[in-house]
């Protein structure tokens, strides 16, 4: 692995690389809330599995993480539940389709990572109700981030819950062929609780940093999260990560990722480090322009593609 200064060095020239692309693409409208934010904000987080962090652009800026939130969903589920429980009700392959379709379902949805796929996930989560699942998801959230400052926004959470229709049909309709087994309003419920969690990016960092280094504590004190959790949850970001551009993105960056629509990316290099972008100017797909095309440059800069 590079040094440290060398690596701010490709971070800070892949940044400047990257402003042409500023104010290509939208901000998500259809959360109305997320049409808040400044547009041209950006923030990036580097840390390295041995806790070296480089903090770039608005770091302190605290945005809602959206689809990241799929990551802590499957992790938890697989831990309260296991492996063939999980993908007896969902499955692991890519789709072809929007993260939002209800078309990847059958009779399971497609993978962990739509929306479909993480209402599943967030069903299997324990606790009484959805205030203990929440509070052990925010827990878990607050482990991993390494962080006492984990936000619950609920102006982001009021706003998508008045608006999320289409997630609404996706949850009754896993409800009525059986993959979900309780009320559908409550895991919807918690679904969106967990996409309003509030993170900023070296907080986000910290996290994919802890699954870059097998799901150990970066001071290699605690096994945080199951070495087999990890191992599949990076299998499927990688796989399915980035919507239905996931391949199209492996092939050009080469690690594990995942996007929200609120413009954050985090990205696991394992036994190297966890990155988290943040620019809320989105492609087609619901992943940040801007993001993506930092990732790209510092995966060929940095060497960190997995697959060579």
């Amino acid at each position: 692995m590079k040094n440290l200064k060398e690596v701010d060095e490709k971070l800070e020239r892949a940044i400047i690389n990257s402003e042409i692309y500023k104010f290509d693409g939208e901000i998500a409208t259809y959360i109305p809330e997320l049409a808040n934010v400044d547009s041209e904000n950006f923030a990036m987080a580097y840390i390295s599995t041995s806790g070296e962090v480089l903090l770039k652009g608005n770091s302190k800026t605290k945005f809602s993480i959206q689809s990241i939130s799929k990551v802590i969903d499957l992790i938890m589920a697989l831990e309260d539940v296991g492996e063939d429980k999980v993908f007896s009700k969902v499955g692991k392959e890519p789709t072809e389709y929007k993260f939002n379709s209800i078309r990847p379902i059958s009779d399971k949805a497609a993978n962990p990572l739509i929306n479909a796929g993480a209402i599943t996930t967030c069903s299997l989560i324990n606790g009484a109700d959805v205030e203990e699942k929440f509070k052990r998801v925010l827990e878990k959230v607050a482990l991993l981030s390494n962080s006492d400052d984990v936000l619950f926004l609920e102006e982001v959470y009021n706003s998508e819950m008045k608006t999320t229709d289409i997630n609404r049909s996706i949850a009754y309709y896993l409800k009525s062929i059986g993959i979900i087994e309780d009320s559908a309003d409550e895991i919807l419920d918690l679904y969106v609780r967990n996409c309003s969690i509030g993170l900023d990016v070296k907080e986000l960092a910290w996290i994919a940093a802890v699954l870059a280094n097998g799901g150990k504590s970066l001071d290699g004190k605690e096994q945080l999260v199951d070495r087999e959790v990890v191992k599949i949850t990076l299998a499927l970001m990688s796989a399915c990560g980035m919507y239905e551009e996931s391949g199209k993105y492996l092939i050009e960056v080469g690690f594990p990722s995942k996007s929200g629509v609120s413009g954050g990316i985090i990205g696991i290099i394992p036994g190297v480090c966890g990155i988290c972008t943040y620019s809320p100017r989105l492609d087609n797909s619901g992943n940040s322009i801007r993001g993506k095309k930092i990732l790209s440059e510092i995966s060929k800069t940095l060497d960190l593609n997995i697959f060579i």
